[in-house]
């Protein structure tokens, strides 16, 4: 199959072609080294969708973080920086919600303590 008739297809018939590829080696990732769902939410599943998410051209400012937190949005994804999740907690009890603090690049990101 080409690019060209794999962009054609409707996503639903998309999705299956493109894991039937990665299976393969051919991969979909931002830097072609791994499965496109390393890279984004599988279709149906993105937390910008559900308007839990959204991307901060910003995100470098340190004031527009602190004024994100102060209203229960946070980095979640080291690999996404400009990715905000809203989790409607203050930062104080994130730790008791299973979740540790990251610095990355003077950036506090709030990942799943495991």
């Amino acid at each position: 199959m080409t690019a060209d008739e794999l962009r054609g297809l409707p996503i639903h018939e998309q999705v299956p072609e493109v894991l039937k590829l990665e299976q393969e080696g051919i991969f979909f990732s931002k830097d072609l080294s791994k499965s496109v769902l390393y890279s984004i939410a599988a279709s149906g599943t993105s937390q910008h969708i559900a308007m839990l998410a959204f991307d901060c051209n910003e995100f470098l400012d340190h004031r527009v973080r602190e004024i994100l937190a102060q209203h229960g949005w946070f980095q979640t994804v080291l690999s996404d920086l400009p990715h905000f999740t809203f989790l409607g907690l203050a930062e104080a009890e994130l730790p008791g919600r299973g979740l540790k603090s990251i610095e990355a690049d003077g950036q506090t990101f709030w990942i799943p303590d495991v």
